[in-house]
């Protein structure tokens, strides 16, 4: 398997190849296609082409659906519209980011702009190596170029966040945000993104070195045990470090109407609980939702939105829990741990065939680098593993998942058919519990998509390709089949 892969390596060195012409045309390809995905749903939306709800949902639903049908048409041409949007400014952006039509405007601001293959990738780079301590070596270079990227991407997003909040949310009902909470949002996200990012980059690349550029086996090994442990450090911490930084949560109530159904169904199947949680959900959408949080073998919090509970009877609300505690009892947070690991080595092993590949460095005006940091702290048995004037291990990470967009639009397919797996488990628990968990859990999930606006009637293949929870139509049809119950709808 290694030959495999360092004979493949060394093929993709190859300088004859058009590097930065292959990214762009991929990256133009991958938008072309998900744009058609995304065509492919428009004709679902046309109030003319569909106007009523699907036969096979009306059954389910209360006599003055027709109308939520039509707002949730609505809604979702407006989302696919804006989305479409998003998605021809981002290629766009990026673009520019690997052209070199930004040259002139960095040159006249002083910093080198000019060489053959340059892009505003590497002027970027070149800027972020005035910050302060970028100085430190390349670890910390790139630290201060993640920053930097980090920053400018916040920025450019800020405008489309403000149109999704102000503009097409509040122009459907959902907005519930304040403009001073908005910008608390962005700083807070900002920081948080900074927090998380940083220290994940830094230790990859700290792996990077020192396994060697070219120890592709010892860089994936690593690189997944890192990672593993980064993920389970942030399954504990951010539930009580992050979340409470955007929501408030209060303790539910002993004598609200859904603290004994809640407690009652944990214990009854054995659920570690912890406390019962409320979360403002409602400062910025009318949106609804509930969840358990906590690492496995340590106990749990269940958390409740505002938003449900003003919407939903004591018993939708239990069988929206058992449906969610069907994750816990099925380990399905295990089951995406090792899935997500899958992908990350699969990933990491084809970012490694171009950590040392010039021609893509130099395709975008990294056309001789010497690594800032001193390897003379390396084990001499490791030093040649290093080859000199490789360049920007960060660089070369991020040219590679452009490179490979594509495979995670395949991966894409995968990962959602596994997590819509896990979601016709989850309700098939909750079935399991009896008859009345089971209708109450189709009434719940009727109840939340008419106040969410959700789609009634979805194209399969968009539907593959966005969503990791099966529509509300293959739900509904998936629980009668296993309660054996077609007689069971809504009355």
């Amino acid at each position: 398997m290694s030959s495999l892969l360092y004979t493949l390596r060394d093929k993709l060195a190859d300088p004859a190849i058009p590097w930065r012409s292959v990214i762009l045309a991929v990256v133009v390809s991958v938008e072309l296609w998900e744009s058609w995905v995304a065509g492919r749903q428009r004709p679902y939306l046309s109030p003319v082409l569909h106007p009523r709800i699907p036969s096979v949902l009306a059954p389910y639903l209360p006599s003055d659906s027709q109308e939520t049908y039509q707002k949730s048409q609505a809604y979702a041409r407006d989302k696919l519209n804006f989305a479409s949007v998003l998605s021809f400014v981002d290629v766009l952006e990026t673009l520019i980011l690997l052209g070199g039509i930004a040259a002139p405007v960095l040159a006249y601001l002083g910093f080198s702009a000019g060489g053959s293959g340059w892009s505003l990738l590497k002027g970027l780079w070149d800027v972020s190596e005035r910050l302060p301590f970028a100085k430190c070596g390349e670890i910390w270079h790139s630290c201060a170029f993640l920053v930097l990227t980090t920053v400018i991407s916040t920025v450019l997003s800020v405008p489309k966040e403000y149109y999704r909040n102000f503009v097409l949310e509040e122009k459907h009902g959902f907005n519930k945000m304040t403009r001073s909470t908005f910008v608390k949002d962005q700083v807070k996200g900002l920081a948080v993104s900074l927090v998380i990012t940083t220290p994940l980059v830094a230790g990859i690349i700290k792996i990077i070195h020192w396994a060697g550029q070219d120890a592709i086996l010892r860089i994936v090994t690593w690189a997944i045990v890192f990672i593993f442990v980064f993920q389970i450090f942030m399954l504990v911490v951010y539930p009580y470090a992050i979340m409470p930084l955007f929501n408030k949560f209060t303790p539910l109530p002993t004598d609200s109407p859904f603290y004994a159904p809640t407690k009652e169904l944990a214990d009854k199947l054995s659920f570690p609980l912890s406390k019962i949680w409320v979360i403002d959900g409602s400062i910025r959408s009318s949106h609804s939702n509930a969840f358990f949080m906590g690492v496995p073998g340590l106990p749990k919090h269940i958390v409740l939105y505002d938003t449900l509970l003003e919407r939903s009877s004591p018993a939708e609300v239990e069988a929206i829990l058992a449906h969610e505690l069907g994750h816990w009892k099925g380990m399905h947070i295990v089951y995406l741990l090792f899935t997500s690991l899958v992908q990350v080595a699969f990933s990491l092993a084809t970012f490694t065939l171009f950590l040392t590949n010039r021609p893509l460095l130099s395709a975008f005006g990294f056309h001789s680098y010497t690594p800032s940091y001193s390897t003379e702290a390396l084990p001499e048995k490791f030093t040649h593993l290093l080859p000199p004037s490789s360049g920007p291990t960060i660089i070369a990470l991020m040219l590679a998942s452009m490179l490979f967009s594509p495979l995670s639009s395949v991966l894409k397919f995968v990962s959602n058919f596994i997590s819509r797996q896990l979601e016709y488990d989850a309700d098939a628990f909750a079935a399991k519990l009896g008859d009345s968990y089971a209708k109450n859990l189709k009434k719940g999930l009727v109840s939340i998509h008419e106040k969410n606006l959700s789609l009634y009637d979805v194209d399969p293949l968009y539907s593959a390709y966005n969503y990791t929870h099966p529509t509300l139509v293959e739900r509904l049809g998936a629980l009668d089949a296993k309660l054996g119950d077609k007689a069971g709808k809504a009355e």
